[in-house]
């Protein structure tokens, strides 16, 4: 280092810092205040932190975002029952078998009516499925080909997750493989295509 150093420009570095982090603190407690402010009002500010976050991305990079959350929480039965859920879990299902096709010639048998008056005793429902059965029912569904998706029971239910578990462990995967059109797209290097030296 030059031992021509200026006392008085060095000291005008160091007072211009600490004035900017002395301005720094004071911006964040202002924003302690603002959050305060909205928490006494009835808004959620773990809500509002993340929509800020989201605004200050990319729009692109937002809908990617967005995109790959409804995904993950459509494989884990989070979106049960709304048109988002069903739509994620149809984008990630293998489509349906064909049902196999009547001979010829014959017509489809029909059931035959029952007796007017004479009702055919109601069978007893099986008892509700245990753990330990959601368990082997998941087993079995990986063992057939079924997607994770294909799991019976409802979100926040016990019998979920065991399913889930048993299934990704006779398939040897996390049930997370992400279709190809939801696919982060490849993030840009600085400097365009050519840039070297970046990390692979």
């Amino acid at each position: 280092m030059s031992e021509n150093i200026s006392a008085a420009q060095l000291r005008l570095f160091i007072e211009r810092i600490e004035s900017l982090l002395e301005e720094k603190k004071g911006i964040q407690d202002d924003i302690k205040s603002v959050f305060a402010q909205a928490k006494a009002t009835g808004f959620d500010t773990g809500t509002m932190k993340q929509i800020i976050k989201l605004r200050a991305m990319d729009e692109a990079d937002r809908r990617e975002r967005e995109a790959l959350l409804d995904l993950y929480k459509g494989v884990l039965g989070m979106l049960d029952g709304t048109p988002l859920g069903r739509w994620a879990v149809e984008r990630v299902a293998p489509p349906p078998k064909p049902a196999p096709s009547e001979p010829e010639g014959e017509p489809p048998a029909e059931a035959e009516p029952a007796p007017e008056g004479d009702h055919a005793p109601s069978e007893p429902e099986p008892p509700p499925a245990t753990i330990d059965d959601a368990r082997a029912m998941g087993t079995a569904a990986a063992l057939e080909g079924l997607p994770v998706t294909a799991n019976p029971f409802v979100a926040r239910d016990p019998r979920r997750s065991a399913w889930d578990e048993a299934w990704c462990q006779a398939i040897g995967s996390d049930g997370m493989d992400i279709p190809a059109f939801l696919r982060p797209s490849p993030k840009k290097k600085p400097g365009g295509e050519g840039a070297e030296g970046g990390e692979q």
